[in-house]
């Protein structure tokens, strides 16, 4: 203790420069392990030493998860970005045959795309069931705002998915070290992309990313090669799959400590690694430790005053790269992160404080600060002269001080001139500007980026110009502008060529060169003019016919003749073989348009050696009056108007188009009708024309829709037919009129069946379904059939129909002759009834040649040894000149209207058993 005594007492005894510069560097000591980890050149230090630390002790990634990356390759073999949906359905198609664990699809997903990409991505995310993971995110609204929003999939893919954080959180440095474990959304807690992946129950917090985990060792696939089959189900199978973003183009890359650059979804797998080795990354407050082995520094400086500065520097060296290799093994082995910068410095201010006890250090430092700044200057000149970029270095005055060979033939200037005198003028002006509102109070840099083009071989090479000022000390002056400069000149022609053609992919159909759907209606926004939707007949034929190749030639050829014809319009292919036209011309008459556009195929097209006569389908709308996509619809509804039509163009109807309207309406309300009980059974009876007594009825449908009101079959059949619900509406009659006529204690219920319906249902087994839930004996039933159920394959109708006779229910064709009505055919179909339509019955009475019709009809049917049933009796006459021709069946106004099933129960007293008059 004496010695020690001894030792302090020294700090007061010397020259006064002496002195303070002792008590200095003991205060330092002191004061450094508090001051020190909060300076942001220490926590710097620390950072690169536990990346170092990274380094020096590797480990493989576990193989649980694999990468799937969208790499150059896959952007080249796709060419247009964004993708459509439906390629991110096909990778899940294939990643679920291939049995893979959870599914994170590293993509922004929070706009929408088209409604059908959508809904086909949607249906295969259900289809996958659950196992899909989709990002959100946590963002700034503005960019100035310090309030954030959670920007998410849109609510029909997330319907069919699990939300998961992928946000990506960087250091002041700009580097990637953490991850967060998750977040709140909606109220609830959300685990992040990482913690998902691990399978970790920790949804809170954050944790530093273990890099000492190879990114090389993730198993790692191009998504090209797994869309075409050349990564095997067994590379993939029961791993969990991250499909993201690798490629450089697509800018989702962030700097980490050891790597340089990883893309965004590996950093989620490094972090998902982390958790799945067990690697809780903690740090340690060492203030406590650094304080202690300060005070045993200041203590031993003193006490060994004789040692020499050999023996110093060996004892600190050692004490130093003690620490490290005790911190290098506490990170390996313990996942304890410390940081060994701060008993670095206080070892150098120790040693810088045994040396002052033994030299003078004021001279020696003033020698080194005098060599330190020749040697700085000698390296920056070397710099800059062996620079492949174009480097300026100037001062407050604008003079250039430095040049390199590549600026100097770039801007045409040299050492000595004044920046003002470049002639790339847009340089001069971005110099000229940033000096002006230079700030010298603003802490660090200031700069600026412009671009300018210049002549090179007869081409124009793209250059990026960033300038910087960087502020200096002012010595012996009182400027308010001190400050030093520098200019960076880039050659980025590469980089605009490669960007000018991603724009043009995204911009372009890839086929035929014209403008895609999305530009299209991006360009004609807010546009006046008339927009011309151009349909190929028979196109789907000739790809049937000739080969998908020569439809694409075909595609190729007419949109050539339109770019020729018409280089001052706007063109684009919207899809398959519908081209658009928006011409400027608002003044000129549709009739005249379309004209022209249908002059221009009068002639054939020429394409692969051959021609062929093109005929095309019009459809025009004006645009400008509502938005482009209102437009674009517009054109479409002509276009399907005049396809539906005998002519070849229609102009926009909005009748029309309320129709075509209410027809999409009720084909999509229309089976959420059935299941809510919309639809409905009437029953008109049919009856004995000779003893006037019930034999029978026929079920018919109605719809009552909640707003619409009471909406006529002779609407919403078709559209039913059209849309294949006819087989769902069709199998519910079957069930309802079976389940009605069983309540009757006698009488046949006749059912009609579409012709769509009795050609691809099973419609025996419909029957055989709804008989056995009734009870309803097969004899009691009658199903009506139409003439174009049988007309194009009549052999497999035939055989349909004899099942459904040997089940035991009885067929009757109905409206004949209304349509094909060969007597060729109806001698070989198993019919039990034939009905006349009521077309006939109506004008029998007035017209004698429809009486002879009738008679001819009764009388064949007779022949065949069929029972006749006539439609549409409305009067006494009709009836009377019926039982002449021995017809055994009628129905119509005369008898009854079609009515409730209670009212025909009541009105026929069908639960009795007597005999009905």
């Amino acid at each position: 203790m004496k010695g020690v005594y001894r030792s302090l007492l020294q700090l007061y005894k010397g020259r006064p420069g002496t002195v303070l510069l002792r008590a200095l560097l003991v205060l330092m000591i002191l004061a450094f392990p508090v001051i020190g980890p909060q300076l942001a050149p220490v926590i710097q230090l620390n950072d690169g030493l536990v990346a170092t630390r990274f380094e020096w002790a590797p480990r493989n990634a576990s193989g649980q998860i694999a990468f799937i990356a969208i790499d150059k390759h896959t952007l080249d073999e796709v060419g247009v970005w964004p993708w459509p949906r439906n390629i991110y359905g096909k990778v899940l198609d294939t990643l679920y045959g291939a049995d893979v664990g959870d599914i994170f699809l590293d993509i922004d997903f929070s706009t929408p795309s088209s409604a059908s990409e959508d809904a086909l991505f949607a249906s295969t995310l259900a289809k996958v069931g659950g196992g899909v993971l989709l990002p959100v995110f946590r963002q700034q609204k503005t960019a100035s705002s310090s309030q954030t929003e959670i920007s998410q999939p849109i609510p029909q893919l997330l319907a069919n998915a699990w939300p998961v954080f992928a946000n990506v959180a960087t250091d002041a440095d700009g580097l990637v070290r953490r991850f967060d474990f998750g977040n709140d959304f909606d109220g609830k807690p959300t685990p992040s992309a990482a913690s998902a992946l691990s399978g970790g129950a920790r949804i809170s917090g954050s944790q530093l990313i273990d890099f000492s985990i190879v990114p090389k060792s993730i198993p790692t696939y191009s998504l090209t090669d797994v869309i075409e089959g050349k990564v095997g189900a067994k590379q993939l199978a029961g791993r969990s799959i991250v499909v993201g973003a690798s490629a450089v183009e697509l800018k989702d890359t962030f700097s980490v400590p050891v790597y340089g650059a990883l893309a965004g979804p590996l950093i989620h797998v490094l972090a998902a690694e982390t958790q799945l080795q067990n690697r809780n990354l903690r740090q340690i407050d060492q203030t406590t430790l650094d304080l202690l082995f300060a005070a045993a520094l200041i203590v031993g400086v003193f006490c060994f005053r004789s040692l020499g500065m050999g023996k110093t520097t060996l004892i600190a060296a050692a004490l130093g790269c003690g620490c490290e290799v005790a911190a290098f093994f506490l990170q390996k082995d313990l996942a304890i992160v410390s940081g060994t910068i701060v008993p670095w410095a206080l070892l150098a201010f120790a040693w810088v404080l045994a040396l002052n006890e033994r030299i003078d250090l004021g001279e020696m430092i003033a020698a080194i600060a005098n060599v330190d700044a020749r040697n700085s200057r000698r390296l920056m000149r070397s710099i800059i002269a062996d620079s492949s970029d174009g480097i300026i270095a100037f001062d407050s005055d604008l003079r250039i001080s430095e040049i390199s060979d590549s600026a100097r033939s770039i801007l045409e200037i040299r050492a000595g001139d004044s920046l003002l005198t470049i002639r790339e003028g847009s340089v001069s002006q971005a110099v000229s500007e940033i000096v002006g509102q230079y700030d010298p109070q603003q802490i660090g840099i200031q700069s600026r980026t412009v671009e300018f083009l210049k002549p090179l071989n007869e081409t124009l090479a793209a250059y990026e110009a960033l300038i910087t000022l960087s502020p200096l000390e002012a010595i012996g002056r009182h400027s308010i502008k001190v400050f030093g400069g520098c200019i960076i000149i880039r050659d980025i022609t590469a980089r605009k060529l490669y960007e000018d053609r991603l724009k043009r992919l995204s911009e372009q159909d890839e086929l035929t060169g014209l403008l895609n759907r999305r530009e299209f209606l991006a360009r004609i926004e807010g546009r006046s003019g008339i927009i011309a939707l151009l349909d190929i007949e028979r196109f789907s034929s000739i790809c049937t016919t000739l080969g998908r190749e020569i439809g694409d030639a075909l595609l190729k050829a007419v949109a050539f003749r339109l770019l020729s014809a018409l280089p001052d319009a706007l063109l684009a292919r919207i899809d398959g073989d519908l081209f658009a036209v928006l011409s400027a011309e608002e003044e000129r008459e549709p009739k005249d348009h379309a004209e022209a556009l249908l002059h221009l195929f009068k002639e054939p097209v020429a394409y692969n050696g051959m021609s062929t006569a093109v005929g095309i389908r019009l459809g025009l709308a004006r645009c400008g009056l509502v938005s482009a996509e209102d437009s674009l619809r517009a054109a479409e509804s002509a276009l399907d108007t005049a396809k539906r039509s005998s002519g070849q163009w229609k102009a926009y109807d909005p009748g029309v188009a309320l129709q075509q309207t209410r027809i999409r309406r009720l084909e999509v309300e229309m089976r959420a009708a059935l299941h809510d009980n919309q639809f409905f059974l009437v029953f008109q009876p049919q009856i004995d024309l000779t003893t006037r007594r019930f034999v029978g009825a026929e079920a018919l449908l109605r719809w009552e829709h909640p707003e619409l009101g009471l909406i006529s079959p002779a609407e919403f059949v078709p559209i039913a037919e059209s849309s294949g619900h006819i087989c769902e509406i069709g199998r519910w009659v079957l069930m309802q009129s079976c389940a009605e006529a069983a309540r009757w204690s006698h009488g046949v219920i006749s059912v009609n069946v579409s012709a769509i319906q009795f050609e691809r249902a099973d419609l025996e087994a419909d029957v055989l379904r709804a008989l056995h839930h009734s009870g309803l004996p097969a004899s009691r039933l009658c199903l009506e059939l139409t003439e174009s159920a049988f007309i194009n394959d009549g052999k497999r109708s035939v055989a349909k129909m004899m099942g459904l006779r040997k089940a035991g229910v009885a067929l009757a064709l109905d409206d004949f002759g209304t349509g094909y009505s060969s007597m060729s055919y109806l001698a070989d179909l198993p019919l039990d009834k034939l009905k006349i339509d009521q077309s006939f019955v109506r004008r029998m009475t007035d017209d004698p040649s429809v009486r002879e019709i009738v008679r001819a009809i009764v009388s064949m049917g007779h022949g065949l040894g069929l029972e006749i049933v006539a439609e549409g009796i409305e009067g006494e006459a009709e009836m009377e000149a019926l039982c002449r021709l021995r017809c055994e069946t009628g129905q119509g106004y005369l008898f009854s209207k079609p009515q409730p099933a209670a009212d025909i129960r009541q009105r026929y007293r069908l639960l009795t058993a007597a005999a009905i008059g």
